[in-house]
């Protein structure tokens, strides 16, 4: 396993309700996981689990309130991550000859039932990052937002949650949107957020699978208000393999916003033509939504996007297993 590496001890990093439980849960400590999603192929918020043995029943008789913060950092000594603050969603307790455990699981995005609430409302003469601010503001987020934008004359959010509606939005978009840190992250994946080199030395294990199960083409009906008929827009894939169509059923108010998403969709389909999951040695900075370029592996060698980097730490050590896609600059590429 990654020959040639020296690898440092673990470091992990927990606080409950601002106070540091570290030296109380590490003797138990079965594993402790952050799975670190894009916010675009998987759901909008990250998440931390954290098993734990419980031989006497200490967890059991003291769980821990739903709702508490916890605050997260993990890594290596030398090379800390700031997870940032997580909320317990709920926990496990199960019983088996191996013992017992006790495991708790925890989201980014609060779960305080505001925070589900069932809404509707418009927005009117808006873009895409003003709705975005609105919402992020309204739940007490900060707001980092990358990439092009959109403007919307009339947008009605109809009966959902403002995540869930922020979320479809911008994955109509071709934008991310997922909660880390008590932050509303929205960005393009064809933006480079740093590239990171993985060799041979640092993979345990690693699969690709290339596939033409996926659209080729990208196909979007609105309405011209100035023809009064509907019109349609049409973008092709450079990838040649399928020749399924993804319909888009949506109405938007012009030929921009159709020219947007069907580009937009076309370029997230090519991405799927190229599909990995890759288990290395533990590396902090690898997130979701950045970029790994892998090199030693033949014809597999080349930029890919990281749609979930999962980050564990167990009494065995710190690996990383990233799910990766084509990146989106690779799309088309013969194999």
């Amino acid at each position: 396993m990654a020959e040639g590496l020296i690898i440092p001890k673990p470091y992990l990093y927990v606080e409950l309700n601002d106070r540091d439980i570290t030296t109380y849960i590490t003797p138990f400590l079965i594993s402790f996981r952050y799975i670190d999603n894009d916010g675009l192929q998987k759901q909008e918020s990250d998440d931390v689990e954290i098993e734990l043995h419980d031989p006497d029943g200490f967890f059991r008789e003291n769980p821990p309130a739903r709702g508490s913060a916890l605050k997260v950092k993990f890594g290596y000594t030398d090379r800390v991550r700031n997870a940032g603050v997580f909320f317990i969603d709920s926990y496990t307790y199960s019983v088996s000859r191996n013992g017992d455990i006790f495991t708790i699981k925890a989201l980014a995005k609060d779960v305080k039932s505001s925070y589900r609430t069932i809404k509707t409302t418009a927005f009117e003469n808006k873009t895409l990052k003003q709705i975005a601010e609105e919402i992020a503001k309204r739940h007490g987020y900060k707001l980092h937002f990358q990439g092009g934008d959109v403007s919307f004359t009339r947008l009605t959010q109809n009966q959902k949650r403002d995540l869930e509606f922020l979320a479809e939005l911008c994955k109509l978009y071709g934008k991310t949107c997922k909660v880390s840190n008590k932050t509303l992250v929205i960005i393009d994946p064809e933006e480079k957020a740093g590239v990171y080199k993985l060799t041979r030395e640092h993979i345990i294990s690693a699969s690709f699978e290339v596939s033409s199960l996926y659209e080729q083409s990208s196909e979007v009906v609105y309405l011209d208000p100035s023809r009064k008929d509907t019109t349609q827009d049409k973008k092709q894939s450079k990838v040649k393999a399928s020749g399924d169509t993804q319909k888009i059923n949506r109405r938007v108010e012009n030929k921009k916003q159709a020219e947007t998403i069907a580009e937009k969709q076309a370029m997230l389909n090519s991405m799927k033509e190229l599909q990995a999951r890759i288990e290395c040695v533990g590396i902090p900075d690898l997130h979701a939504g950045g970029w790994v370029v892998v090199e030693g592996l033949g014809r597999f060698d080349r930029e890919y996007y990281i749609q979930t980097a999962t980050h564990t730490i167990t009494r065995d050590g710190y690996t990383t297993e990233l799910e990766l896609l084509l990146a989106p600059s690779q799309g088309g590429k013969k194999r």
